[in-house]
């Protein structure tokens, strides 16, 4: 199969990234193991995108932005996506989705006031792209390997839902995968997100920057028989958060509202969370709110689950929700392997330390765009490849599936092995031994034997996982400081004279990581 721009992964930057790229004329191939879209982190989001706006000058959103990001923030990166999201914003409009600006803030529409907003606004891009002249859908395939011929990237591998190789020749190849959440025991991703972006990127050459920090979103339900998913913004007056003690949080924590806590502090909400559950189980109390909300967004969400949210306080804890490390990459999405680039949470720089809230979706748009447009550019002074032979095997019938149960198994025990040695808090003798718990683990996955598509899937994503954990141990360790998502029990205090810098983890031709750190740029 040939195209000159493949996309790895169709969730909202990749779609973006797709979509632009399509309009310049180049011929783009969309790839993802699932459905366009609503297979991705995007469709389960609130629609938040923060930005300038009428109210909010560009100077205010780069300073606040900084300021959550504990000043690691790659500065001039954080100035772009400012100053692009009257043109990005625009282009979301074009494809049928029109934001709503507020004080500092948009909001994506809601067609229906008990589903997520990102569902929305998901479904309708994933039409847009449909009907795009030069773009090419491919589903139900995993990526598994850049290929490079000469230094520069030539196309890419990987498997369908059939066990059968698939290759594809690309001038530009994208990466688009999104983030690693899945790999913590409670998290709010879907759950096959789990690291294979950065695997890919370590593969084909490419350093990881800043994977210590991992934010943890505060408010994911653990209610027994209900869903593991997050409970949104923008919380109506009334909302509380108690121990389980019945007391307030927020108010012991020296936090406004559950609002503040969500969009501007979310590490300092999740440290506070984590050390009052060490005493009992921390609950959302929205008894006290009027009854007008119950139909509104997005306590409307909630009525479709089998709990008296009214009446009783519901179990919360803060999951794995975002990555703010990953590919560094030039404004166009460019990195430093020709022909390969990268674009939303796949990136590094936009975040520092920690996300503020909306800023996800922000970045997906700006740099999805963007990249495009630089892939397309790219593509369209190079020659093609040389197109290598086809090897997709032949079906021989219904595959047998062998090794999936061990599997299964071993995934809930690196979830847990992440949960509780490189989790909210992090102490070294903790992560010390999750260090030797991975080791173990990984020795144990590759003596599974396996057969059958579904297996083959599962392993290449334990390994991906695995993998991700690691670079977050290695750079979690050497930062001996609490900073941002980082926090550190045995180093409670950020220093800045030492620590305000950027780690890089360079990977090892035979595993493992050579970790630098370098001063923040501008």
């Amino acid at each position: 199969m040939q195209t000159e721009v493949a996309i790895i992964g169709a969730g909202l930057a990749g779609i973006l990234a797709a979509a632009t790229a399509a309009r310049t004329g180049s011929k783009v191939l969309l790839i993802d193991r699932g459905a366009v879209g609503l297979g991705s982190n995007s469709a389960m989001s609130n629609g938040n995108f923060c930005g300038p706006t009428a109210q909010y000058p560009l100077e205010k959103y780069v300073e606040d932005t900084i300021l959550t990001g504990r000043g690691l923030n790659r500065v001039s990166w954080v100035e772009r996506v400012g100053k692009e999201v009257p043109a990005s914003f625009s282009f979301l409009a074009q494809m049928g989705v029109n934001l709503a600006p507020h004080s500092n803030y948009y909001l994506a529409p809601t067609p229906r006031q008990d589903i997520f907003r990102g569902a929305g606004f998901m479904a309708t891009l994933a039409a847009a792209v449909r009907g795009q002249e030069n773009l090419e859908r491919l589903g139900g395939v995993q990526v598994r390997r850049i290929l490079k011929d000469g230094g520069r990237v030539t196309g890419l591998e990987g498997l369908d839902t059939k066990g059968r190789k698939v290759r594809v020749t690309a001038k530009a190849v994208v990466l688009a995968a999104g983030g690693a959440g899945a790999v913590y025991a409670v998290n709010d991703n879907m759950k096959a997100i789990m690291g294979q972006g950065y695997t890919l990127a370590a593969q084909a050459g490419l350093d990881l920057w800043d994977m210590e920090f991992v934010q943890f979103y505060p408010l994911v339900l653990v209610e027994p028989g209900l869903p593991k998913v997050m409970l949104y913004p923008r919380y109506p007056r009334g909302t509380r958060l108690i121990n389980a003690a019945g007391q307030d949080i927020l108010a012991r924590s020296g936090i406004a509202d559950v609002n503040q806590g969500i969009i501007e502090l979310r590490d300092r909400l999740s440290a506070a969370m984590a050390q009052e559950a060490a005493n009992g189980p921390v609950r959302v109390d929205f008894t006290q709110v009027a009854d007008a909300h119950w139909s509104q967004y997005p306590l409307a969400m909630l009525s479709k689950m089998r709990f008296d949210f009214r009446r009783q306080p519901v179990a919360v804890m803060p999951g794995a929700h975002f990555c703010m490390g990953g590919v560094k990459a030039g404004q166009d999405g460019a990195t430093a392997i020709p022909g390969l680039f990268a674009c939303g949470e796949m990136l590094w720089g936009m975040h520092g330390a920690n996300r503020r809230g909306g800023n996800a979706l922000t970045e997906c748009v700006v740099s999805g765009r963007l990249t495009g447009l630089g892939a397309a550019a790219y593509a369209h002074d190079q020659d093609p490849p040389q197109a290598r032979p086809d090897e997709q095997t032949p079906e021989a019938g219904p595959p047998s599936e062998r090794g999936g149960a061990e599997l299964r198994a071993l995934r809930e025990d690196l979830r847990q092995i992440a949960w509780q040695r490189a989790g909210i808090e992090r102490r070294e003798e903790d992560m010390a031994r999750g260090v030797s718990e991975l080791r173990d683990w990984r020795e144990k996955l590759a003596l599974v034997e396996l057969s059958g598509p579904r297996s083959q899937w599962l392993r290449w994503d334990l390994e991906c996982a695995g993998l991700f954990l690691d670079a977050v141990f290695t750079a979690s360790l050497a930062r001996q400081e609490t900073r941002g998502a980082l926090l550190r029990s045995d180093f409670p205090q950020t220093d800045e004279a030492a620590w305000r810098v950027n780690s890089r983890l360079e990977p090892l031709p035979r595993g493992g990581w050579s970790l630098s750190h370098h001063a923040v740029e501008g």
